[in-house]
Parts: C-alpha cells; structure tokens; sequence
C-alpha cells in the first residue's frame, strides 16, 4: 500500500498529521501593489485566520521584501508578525522565482525577469531565520543553468552540509534531475537511496517527475517503493501540486506533503479546480463585489482541502483492511480512470 498517513513530529514536539497540504505563497506570476509588496500579499492579510496548520513562503520574496512584515520576520519580533500564525512554515529556496518555464497551472504566459538571488544570498537568508519555531527549509534548488545542475551524489553531499550548517532546523531535501535529464530517475535513487535518511522530508516538483500525468504518478511509485525497500521512512513532498484532483492521484502513489499556488489562482466547485469566474457562477457567487468573491473562493479552496484530508484518512483506513491491496502500475491507470469518471457523473468533465 503506497498510500499512508503518520505523525510529523516537529521540533517543538507538536505534532501534525499527513497528508499535509500547504497553501504556497510567491511574487512569480502576480501583479505588485505601490508599496513594492507582491499582491498575494492582500490573499494573505484577508484569510490570515484560516492559515493555522502550515504555509510556504519562498526566500526569494523575503529577501526581496515583496512579502509584508519580511524584516520583522527575519528579525526577534517575528512572533508579532502575519507570519507567527501557521504551525509549521516552509522556506523555500526561491527556484520557482528564479526559473523561467512556464507552469502549466499558471493564468499567465511570458517571459518574467526575475531579481537576482544566489546561493550565498539564500544561505545567508537561512542564517537570519527564527531558530525558535518551527521551519521546514528546503535545500537549494539548482535551477540556473543546465551546467549548474549536479549528480545525485552530489546532490546529498551539499544538503548534508546544509543540515550540518543548521541544525535547529527541519530540511526537506528537493532532489532535483541529474546534468543532462529533464526529470528524476527513480533507479539511479537506489545507488544511494540510504543516504538520503538524514533529511526530514524528500521533495520533487510535479514537473520534474516525468512528462505526462501517467509517467509522473508511475515515477512517484517508483520513487516511494525505492525508499521504502531502503527503509528510508520519510514523507515525500510533492511540489507544485495542490490540485485536489492531483492531491488524490499522487497521495494513492505515495506523497504526503503537497503545496501550491492553485488556491490564489483558482476558484473550486464539487473538488474540481475551476477558473475563479467560472467557480463565482457555479457557486451562485455571481451578484457580489469582485474583492469580498476573490477572498471567499481562497477560503472555500482551503476548507476544500481539509474536507479533502478527512477523505483520504478514510481511504488509508480501508485499505488497512485489505491486507491484499497494493498499489501497481496498472491500478495507478485504475486510480486515474476513476477519478476521470467520477467527475463525468458529477457533469464535471468529458475526459482528460
């Protein structure tokens, strides 16, 4: 069985629950307010409250202070700040800022000249964070330059360091594809899957894992049988994905941790992602000012997610009493075809 759940301990000794899935927060792709602050900022100050369990927020925006309360946070009044809300927050390293491929989840297409930030700046932003709460950092994710990519080993070499260089931290190892591959090879894992056992979690963007929808989820697979015949136990983090009809299909083949930007970009109806007009006229949302809609559809997405968690608890549950599933990569083709017609009996969709 690839799907699972447990207990992620923090440093402080809370405790949460996978799946976690974590709404993500960046400048790239959103407009700026006159104050230099990225817009998502607004989405951030309106559904503060509903931001309890965990948030992602990339180093880049911090150091670039597009992000309210940037300095405060990295500062000792950082309990005082927006940021002080959520358990649990992730840092990401800034690769998504920093690269220029186009997501396929995003509203808008072009080139996006981004602010420079390097490794040093990254490593010199982690040294100014608050060793007194609870960080998920990720490693730096080498996305500059086809030259600027490394092997594996190499990989697990330098976040090695990274965790010895910050050990009041969790880290969340973003294992990235090799000099001349577009995506991760879940065979070459093998070679030095047991090294890979000091990281709090192991991380790949959706992407990164393969070209279509069926040779990422098979990837995956792959991905957390390696690790499990290693018996290296550590969630994987899917990043990029917090589509809940994606949280479904991945969470079956393994990940636990998800996070995104859909919930900024998107509205939700019945669990399908739908564009924000689009979800206001199914919702009947359709009569009211744009700013109060836009703010109702974020937290709509969020509750949508943690209705989603309670689902897949039960699912976990019932295949705890089928000693004989397991997941294979026929059945991942099963998973999609009944995700594909659940949402033709709902009048959701006509096919992938």
């Amino acid at each position: 069985m690839m799907a699972r759940i447990r207990e992620f301990r923090l440093p402080s000794g809370v405790v949460l629950e996978t799946p976690l899935m974590i709404p993500s927060l960046s400048s790239r792709g959103f407009d700026f307010q006159e104050n230099g602050l990225s817009e998502t900022a607004l989405y951030l100050q309106a559904v503060q409250e509903y931001l309890t369990e965990s948030l992602l927020v990339s180093a880049y925006d911090l150091h670039h202070q597009m992000m309210p309360q940037a300095r405060e946070f990295l500062s000792d009044l950082h309990w005082d700040t927006i940021w002080a809300t959520p358990t649990l927050l992730v840092v990401d390293s800034g690769g998504y800022e920093l690269g220029n491929v186009w997501d396929g989840a995003e509203v808008r297409r072009g080139e996006r000249p981004s602010r420079e930030f390097r490794k040093e700046d990254y490593r010199q932003l982690v040294g100014m964070l608050p060793r007194d709460r609870d960080l998920l950092v990720v490693t730096w994710d080498h996305v500059a330059q086809e030259g600027d990519r490394l092997s594996l080993g190499q990989q697990i070499s330098e976040a090695g360091q990274f965790c010895t260089e910050n050990p009041d931290f969790m880290v969340d190892f973003l294992l990235k594809p090799e000099q001349g591959e577009r995506f991760i090879n879940a065979d070459k894992v093998k070679e030095c899957c047991s090294d890979m056992a000091r990281f709090d979690v192991i991380g790949v963007t959706e992407k990164e894992l393969g070209e279509s929808i069926l040779d990422r989820a098979l990837n995956l697979l792959r991905l957390r049988r390696t690790l499990d015949d290693a018996q290296v136990d550590r969630p994987i983090h899917i990043f990029g994905a917090l589509d809940p009809l994606f949280i479904r299909l991945y969470f079956m083949c393994g990940a636990e941790i998800f996070d995104g930007l859909t919930w900024l970009r998107y509205g939700i109806f019945q669990g399908v992602t739908v564009y924000k007009e689009a979800a206001a006229l199914l919702c009947g949302d359709f009569d009211r000012d744009e700013s109060g809609r836009l703010t109702r559809q974020q937290i709509g997405y969020l509750r949508e997610l943690r209705a989603l968690k309670r689902d897949l608890k039960e699912i976990v549950e019932v295949q705890r009493g089928a000693p004989d599933f397991g997941l294979t990569e026929r059945s991942v083709i099963d998973v999609l075809n009944e995700i594909n017609v659940g949402l033709q009996e709902r009048g959701a969709g006509n096919g992938w």
